[in-house]
């Protein structure tokens, strides 16, 4: 048996918990106080949950890449990419 270390895919520490499941698939909890990402997963079931998706969706904008075509690509609903590029323009 195998034992990975599992690590906050945002502040990379190592500081963390279990934090029960959903659709079979173990949640975790960051124990930092300083990070912003209190909960997340090692596999999504949607594509469009994973860690680093909305730099993705940013990357492709900037190469002229249309929602259509970002959401054919990464395999996420245009919704989603139209969130991330209306948060992205408020700041």
């Amino acid at each position: 048996m195998q034992m990975a270390m599992v690590k906050c895919p945002k502040c990379k520490e190592a500081k963390i918990s279990k934090n029960g499941t959903e659709n079979g698939k173990q949640r975790y909890i960051c124990n930092n106080k300083n990070c912003s990402k209190k909960s997340f997963m090692l596999e999504y079931e949607y594509t469009g949950c994973e860690h680093g998706i909305d730099e993705k969706i940013i990357s492709m904008t900037a190469n002229a890449a249309g929602i259509s075509d970002i959401s054919r690509v990464l395999e996420i609903s245009e919704s989603k990419v139209s969130r991330v590029l209306k948060k992205q323009q408020m700041q």
